[in-house]
């Protein structure tokens, strides 16, 4: 049944509804009398008790419909000159939908979005914000209706194969990063809107608390123990050991070339990382995203992705690093193990240079070494909640070196990519549970053992006044033991008594 509520002067109904998807919605309507608002409520009610679902749909969007002439009407009244042309006007009466496919491309180009950028757009757009927004007019979309969408977002079920087989009431929602995700692509693109007619004003909000969920990490005794097991799966022990020591991204990791280690130097030099991407959002990605794409294999006609190489995350992701020379003799090691499979396989190597590769030179997607990561953790009975992540290394490291450079922000910084300060504190670090022990030790050693008189400023009369307190105390010790005193007289005098 609908609801009403009253708001100030105004008063509203809030109608349950299923659109055309079969998808669950609210539209909240506003009237400026009770009697409208009234009425209004006991004609969807009417038709909900008949069961009359198309009637109530037609309804529903009649009155977005109505809602969208009102507002271009009014705007075109107050704001719009004469000198406007009608085409500039015509936009006020298109979909959201309508606006987005024709605002992504342009946008993602005009930002030099990665492949990934985009698929993450795209992603937001079709699973969450079009299926509410889609087919809404928008320039009838206002900051009331937002605000609704966010708390409707805080209320949706998280699908997925992980929890296809749960009821919907078990199934987490969607989390608040999500959630923050959808708020800024859905206002980044209001002010465009606003510049191409879609829109008369950008709607005033303001965005959703984000909760941040810190990612788990190995200490260095922890991390070295686990190396050392990990010997007998030479790839992933490589692999692992790359991350952890140079703070690699998993990308990062699996796109290090042949070409960029240095031996002699002892350096590796980053200048490109793998990622999967699907084909659409590589046919919208600036040519100088791309440096390479590499071909798909086996016979499967229907792929939808590619892993490609691609430039570092960031301008500060561009780097050298310098390496152990542990780690170097394990570089050393496989260097000599592709010369090998090179001869062996000869033309049937794809001789990509890649250094983390399979057996026949094929790239390795950076998903699958986190999962061979997380297998190799299971099958070695790593309790779930202390299994680490493959970026997990990454922090792991990053922790290290900052407590090995007491903390020295630029230089860890730097080698690890060019992160920011208050990136690294928020993302790549936190207090340790020793740490925090000690301190509360320091504070103790330093608190109880001040004395309780009143400061003096004088440093002499303070040494004068200790001195004073230290000879009164010995005084009250031999008082108190005549046999004492009898011997510290008599090898002070040197005689006896």
């Amino acid at each position: 049944m609908a609801t009403y509520i009253p708001r100030g002067d105004s008063h509203c109904v809030i109608i349950p509804y299923y659109n055309e998807r079969g998808e669950y919605k609210q539209q909240w309507e506003t009237y400026s009398t009770l009697l409208e608002a009234t009425q209004r409520k006991a004609s969807i009610d009417m038709l909900q008790k008949g069961k009359k679902y198309n009637e109530l749909l037609a309804a529903v969007n009649e009155y977005q419909e109505s809602r969208a002439k009102e507002k271009a009407v009014n705007c075109i009244d107050a704001n719009l000159s004469i000198s406007e042309t009608p085409a500039n006007v015509d936009n006020y009466g298109k979909t959201y939908a309508e606006f987005i496919e024709k605002w992504l491309p342009t946008h993602s180009l005009k930002k030099n979005f990665s492949p990934t950028s985009y698929e993450n757009y795209r992603c937001l757009l079709d699973t969450h914000i079009l299926p509410y927004f889609g087919s809404r007019i928008m320039s009838s979309i206002d900051s009331e209706e937002i605000d609704v969408f966010l708390a409707f977002l805080s209320k949706k079920p998280v699908s997925g194969t992980h929890n296809s087989n749960k009821d919907i009431e078990n199934r987490p929602t969607l989390s608040s990063s999500t959630i923050r995700k959808c708020y800024n692509v859905l206002v980044e693109g209001f002010p465009v809107a606003k510049r191409w007619k879609y829109v008369h004003e950008v709607p005033e909000t303001t965005a959703p608390t984000e909760k941040y969920a810190k990612r788990k990490f190995w200490l260095p005794d922890r991390m070295s123990a686990e190396l050392n097991a990990m010997k007998g799966h030479e790839l992933l022990h490589l692999a692992v050991h790359l991350a952890y020591i140079c703070s690699l991204r998993a990308g990062e990791t699996a796109g290090l070339e042949i070409s960029s280690i240095n031996l002699y130097e002892r350096s590796i030099l980053i200048k490109q990382q793998i990622q999967r991407v699907t084909l659409k959002a590589l046919e919208h990605t600036p040519h100088e995203q791309v440096i390479r794409t590499y071909p798909t294999q086996g016979t499967c006609k229907e792929t939808k992705s590619v892993l490609i190489a691609k430039p570092p995350k960031t301008e500060g992701s561009y780097r050298k690093i310098y390496i152990t020379t542990q780690l170097m003799y394990e570089i050393a090691d496989r260097l000599r193990r592709i010369e090998n499979n090179k001869k062996s396989l000869g033309a049937k190597y794809h001789d990509y240079g890649l250094f983390i590769c399979h057996s026949d030179g094929s790239p390795f997607d950076p998903k699958s070494l986190n999962k061979m990561f997380k297998a190799w953790q299971k099958e070695n009975g790593i309790p779930k909640d202390e299994m680490i992540e493959f970026q997990g290394l990454r922090k792991s490291g990053q922790m290290h070196k900052l407590r090995l450079t007491n903390y020295n922000y630029q230089v860890v910084c730097e080698a690890a990519g060019g992160q920011s300060q208050q990136v690294a504190m928020k993302h790549y670090d936190e207090t340790l549970e020793i740490e925090k022990r000690n301190l509360a030790t320091l504070v103790e050693n330093d608190f109880y053992h001040r004395s309780i008189q009143a400061p003096i400023a004088n440093m002499e009369t303070v040494a004068n006044t200790e001195t004073v307190c230290e000879v009164d105390s010995i005084a009250n010790i031999l008082r108190s033991n005549p046999v004492l005193c009898m011997q510290v007289l008599q090898s002070v005098t040197g005689c006896a008594q």
